[in-house]
Formats: C-alpha cells, structure tokens, sequence
C-alpha cells in the first residue's frame, strides 16, 4: 500500500510538471516570455498557482529542450541564441530541407500530396487567426511531414535534430510585423512546387524560405 501511494503520488508530480512545462512553452512560444527575460520563481509559483519544486524541475526540463538557460547566479532566463548559432542553423537547415523537398516532390504519392495539403490548410487557418503559437506548430508539422514524404531514414533523423536545437528560436521571427504574413506567401510557394511536381522549384522554395526566416531572427535579435 505504501509503494502503492508512493507510485500514484508520484504520477501526480510528474504530470503536475509536464503542465508547468507545457504552460510555460505556451508563454514563450506565444511571446508572453521574450527572449532574455528572467523569469522569477516567486512570481511563477504564485501565478500559476503551483510549489517552488514541480516548478523547478518544469524548468530542468524545458532548459534540456533549450527554452530557458540557468545561469551561472542560479537565475533562469528565457533563452535568448546569438546570432552566430542561428547562421550555423539555419546553414546546415537550408540544405538539409531543400534536399528534402526535392526528393518528396519526386517520391510522393497524390494521397500523401493530398495530406500536405491539409496541413497546408491548417497553417492558413492559424495565419487567418493571427496566432503565432498555433501558427508555428502547424508550420512545424508541414515541415516535418516533407522529411517523411523524402523517404530517407537518415536525412529526415538529421533534419528532426536540427529542428529539435532550432525550435526555441523559431517563433522569435513571427512576432516581427508583417513576418507572419511573409511566411504564409513562403508556404503557398512551397506547396505550390508541390502542386506543380518541380523538385528544384520545392528545393529552392525551401531554401529562400529558411534564408528569410533565418534574416528575420538575426533582425529580432539586433531590434
């Protein structure tokens, strides 16, 4: 019985912390928590209506997926990346997805056109909506279903990585005027090559895509 409660309260703590977790990625990714921004375990605790200690281990968990950074003082950040991180990113990213989108544009079948033209339509819906934390994760699963569509085990692993080590500096660039706007237009050209069964045009698309997200970051950074 005891092993029992001691089993059942710990469920309890582990799913308390998954939801601070998700809370708090929710605040960052919708830009309520910018970038840089120190975040204050007092104020956390009190508004969100939780303990010092399944706070903590939130936050262990979102600085292992590079949303916050501990400081060397113990004080908690909202990770903030330089400049050189992003170009050395978004470099190897460019490359790695517009081979991507060249080889799903010759291997995929019209079933599987017709679901990248779902998730095509989902983006809209959350562009339509002018909301950025929806908006980039159904950009997220537009990309990563192009990777699936390419058909190579390895690549899509390579890109799923750099996409893990991107994401905290993605949504960044979406709260800039008028970049929402901009990556829609981007996205539209990308399933239009799609559309088209042009796999240079998919993989050009694809690289000027990332080429202007990743101007858009260096340009939140330096405002």
């Amino acid at each position: 019985m005891i092993r029992r409660g001691e089993e059942r309260a710990e469920k309890r703590f582990r799913s308390l912390t998954r939801l601070i977790a998700e809370e708090l990625k929710q605040a960052i990714a919708g830009g309520k928590l910018r970038p840089g921004e120190k975040l204050s375990e007092q104020s956390l605790t009190s508004s969100i209506g939780v303990s010092r200690v399944p706070l903590r281990e939130a936050m262990r968990n979102l600085e292992a997926e590079g949303y916050v950074t501990f400081l060397s003082n113990d004080q908690v950040i909202v990770s903030k990346p330089t400049v050189g991180e992003i170009e050395d990113y978004y470099s190897i990213a460019s490359v790695l997805e517009g081979l991507a989108a060249r080889l799903a544009v010759e291997r995929a079948r019209p079933e599987e056109i017709d679901r990248l033209r779902e998730l095509h339509q989902q983006l809209k819906q959350a562009f339509r909506g002018q909301d950025a934390a929806a908006y980039f994760e159904a950009n997220s699963r537009f990309h990563r279903f192009i990777a699936e569509l390419a058909g190579n085990e390895r690549l899509y692993r390579m890109i799923d990585q750099m996409r893990q080590e991107m994401r905290r500096t993605r949504i960044l660039a979406l709260h800039l005027p008028r970049r929402l706007e901009y990556s829609m237009r981007e996205h539209d050209q990308i399933m239009d090559a799609f559309l088209k069964k042009n796999p240079a045009l998919a993989e050009a698309t694809v690289i000027k895509h990332l080429d202007n997200h990743m101007n858009a970051l260096k340009q939140a950074l330096n405002g």
